[in-house]
């Protein structure tokens, strides 16, 4: 009787079964990375933290923040009528935007529990704005004339970046960093928009950004610990190359412009200084906002990667 010979192991129909196991394994995030993200989230509530402590209980902030407003009527009148109605249009069309890629990201990829935390997310900046703004901030009276009222943070704004922020948690990775840009134009243009109507101070649109921004992190955070985000290996280096210095740079600069044409607003009373100063500000607090989240989808790169390479991937 003859008998076959026994595969040698690595051999035969189960010789992959090891390595198949091992790459389908769920590999958890690593301290690291996780102490990467709260760093993040702290950056996110500190300045949520210095935008309330700079405008709503300094009478420098209080005063600046109300000037830049008082110079619209005088500067930015004339587009008011076109704002109210693009005002009036971009929660609805960033939510339906987002509602359409949920869907479509629900239908062809299945991806039903990074949409859930995109929808968790989304709800919870809007449930602490409304928090903040009714129940938790008290502006006080420092004798700045039409100030009293507290408006800060942002529903305008908090809605329309937090609609992009579902969108941004829910898609698959390499979709991200180009929903990242859309989510910091629709978060910007509401935010000026309720600045050019009179609806909003400039720092109310800062600490709405901040506020989405925060929960975005968590969102991102969580995602870091489902197995099919795990498994979802798609590159998109070559773009976090271009975003994060891009957004890094110009956001350091006009911080810069911010700070310089408040001094001067502050100091000589320029007309118009104030609210350059607060449109390069919420510039600038967006496009940092965007360039830390796509540094959070940076995956771990090769030792043998160059210093200078790794600074700008991701």
């Amino acid at each position: 009787m003859t008998t076959e010979p026994t595969p040698a192991m690595g051999q035969g129909p189960d010789r992959d079964w090891p390595s198949a196991r091992k790459k389908s394994s769920f590999q958890p995030p690593t301290t690291k990375v996780v102490i990467k993200h709260l760093i993040v989230l702290a950056v996110m509530i500190a300045g949520l933290w210095a935008t309330i402590w700079a405008f709503l209980d300094s009478y420098s902030g209080q005063w600046i923040d109300q000037t830049a407003l008082s110079e619209v009527s005088n500067n930015l009148r004339r587009y008011s009528q076109s704002s109210v109605t693009l005002l009036n249009a971009l929660p609805l069309i960033s939510g339906v935007l987002a509602l359409i890629g949920i869907v479509i990201v629900l239908v062809r990829r299945h991806r039903f529990v990074p949409a859930l935390i995109g929808l968790l997310t989304a709800a919870g900046a809007n449930g602490t704005t409304q928090l903040l703004k009714s129940s938790i901030l008290d502006k006080p009276n420092l004798g700045v004339q039409e100030a009293t009222m507290n408006s800060l943070p942002s529903g305008h704004t908090t809605f329309a970046a937090a609609a992009g922020a579902a969108l941004f948690l829910a898609a698959p990775k390499k979709w991200r960093p180009f929903l990242s840009l859309l989510m910091f134009l629709f978060s910007v243009v509401t935010g000026v928009a309720t600045v050019i109507n009179e609806w909003h101070r400039p720092a109310d649109i800062v600490a709405a950004l901040f506020v989405v921004g925060a929960w975005t992190t968590i969102g991102l955070l969580t995602l870091r610990f489902i197995p099919a985000e795990d498994q979802d290996t798609s590159s998109t280096r070559h773009t976090g190359m271009l975003i994060i210095p891009l957004m890094v740079i110009s956001g350091l600069f006009l911080g810069f412009c911010a700070v310089a044409t408040y001094t001067v607003s502050a100091t000589q009373h320029f007309a118009g200084a104030a609210l350059l100063g607060s449109l390069c500000l919420i510039l600038a607090v967006g496009m940092i906002n965007t360039a830390m989240l796509v540094w959070l989808l940076r995956r771990k790169q090769p030792l043998a990667e160059r210093p200078y390479t790794k600074v700008w991937t991701y």
